[in-house]
């Protein structure tokens, strides 16, 4: 099947995974199986052909991004049980003056962020800022805001959280993390003081309560500062300097549990049977994203594609708005950034093709598929509760404020990519 067909039975499918993850409440592995097993069959693609197809493209993703999913979650789930993460918050707020802490707060979140998922580190982190906004005489809610939108951009832009390591997989990219990890880190700035100014115009008028009541932490003791920030950096060091990115995150996540739980072995079991129920859902959902593609990329589209780009001189800077676009439709549909973010790559993958983008330029279509799934955090988002739940910040205001600042955040992270893109 070729022409206008194939591209409504391409359409189809990508109306079929919204309905299906958005209305029908389906498992976004279920529907993404049924969309390319759908696609592969209603395009002339023979049954064997199509099963193998589908089976041959979840496998060549695990290969190269199941293990990083376990062991990114690994070091996360360490970070926040041992108590690390929170050291690192309570260091950085001894050591600022007030009249920085609204900043400090979204620094402290963009690098939580970064190993532990956005929901856990606003739970650990929320009554920390709490007390931070009272010593410092700043509204509450502009506090909890500057801490939610810190979380959420490292959360959608910076490996190893799983969203973006997925994508990255799904792209090509797991063997040049350190691109994705460096740009993210670029685009993560621009972000944050869009979200700074948002919360600046905004830090009277939010009134909270008293915050929910919270699980008893479950650090034990003081752990030292370093111990906290090697495991931390590690990764990030090991894969922009061109190791393996499997081989940096297993010695990172041992060594975080050595470093920050040492006296806490018994509990290791636990954390690591806890890190596989978290990466399972994930890994699964990157597979049939793998296996989505791999239909994509069996059809015709490939070739459809680059014989219309060359003939229309249709400029390599399109794909960034329209990766952003794809990313932002799925995310305010069915909520999650993670699967945005994995089933916009898993799309798009056979798209990139005509571009002959090389793996910086690449990373890039990844940063904007980020900026994307940023846009918008709203009703069908499970953070937004979060922070609803433990900062107390009355829905309305979240809506107006934090709805509002995700999707000014999404749009810079494009801006960002396009930039980049110029001087890459």
């Amino acid at each position: 099947m070729t022409g206008i067909a194939l591209l409504l039975v391409i359409l189809a499918s990508l109306l079929f995974i919204i309905i299906g993850c958005a209305v029908l409440k389906w498992h976004p592995m279920i529907v993404l199986l049924v969309a390319g097993a759908a696609c592969g069959l209603i395009t002339g693609m023979p049954v064997r052909k199509t099963l193998d197809t589908l089976l041959s493209g979840a496998g060549a993703v695990f290969s190269s991004i199941g293990f990083l999913i376990v062991f990114g979650t690994l070091l996360g789930e360490t970070l926040e049980k041992s108590g690390a993460a929170q050291a690192l918050a309570n260091i950085a707020v001894k050591k600022l003056h007030k009249r920085y802490l609204l900043q400090a707060t979204g620094i402290i979140g963009m690098l939580v962020g970064i190993p532990v998922f956005c929901d856990a580190g606003f739970i650990i982190l929320t009554r920390l800022v709490s007390n931070m906004s009272a010593e410092a005489a700043l509204a509450p809610g502009s506090m909890q805001l500057a801490l939610a939108s810190g979380l959420y951009s490292s959360h959608v832009l910076v490996p190893p959280t799983p969203g973006p390591m997925a994508a990255a997989g799904n792209l090509g990219l797991a063997e040049h993390l350190g691109w994705v990890i460096l740009f993210g880190l670029i685009a993560v700035i621009p972000a944050l003081f869009i979200a700074w100014w948002m919360v600046g115009k905004y830090k009277g008028e939010i009134l909270t309560g008293e915050p929910a009541t919270r699980p008893e932490p479950t650090a034990k003791g003081t752990i030292n500062i370093w111990r906290a920030i090697i495991p931390l950096l590690l990764p990030l060091l090991l894969i922009t300097a061109g190791g393996h990115p499997v081989f940096a995150l297993f010695i990172s996540s041992m060594l975080a549990l050595l470093l920050t739980a040492i006296k806490r072995r018994a509990e290791w079991t636990g954390w690591i049977n806890q890190s596989l129920v978290q990466s399972g859902p994930i890994i699964l959902i990157t597979t049939a994203g793998g296996a989505f593609g791999a239909i994509l990329k069996a059809t015709s589209l490939q070739q459809m594609m680059e014989e219309f780009v060359r003939d229309q001189q249709i400029s390599t800077l399109i794909i960034f708005p329209f990766s952003f676009a794809l990313a932002a439709l799925l995310k305010s549909a069915q909520g999650s950034s993670t699967a945005a973010l994995i089933i916009s790559s898993s799309m798009l993958f056979p798209l990139l093709g005509p571009f002959h983008l090389d793996p910086p330029q690449t990373a890039l279509v990844l940063l904007s598929i980020g900026g994307g799934a940023m846009t918008v955090s709203h009703a069908n988002d499970s953070y937004f509760w979060v922070i609803h739940q433990y900062a107390r910040i009355p829905v309305h205001d979240l809506f107006r404020y934090y709805s509002i600042t995700t999707g000014l955040m999404g749009l810079t992270v494009l801006l960002s990519s396009m930039l980049l893109y110029l001087v890459v």
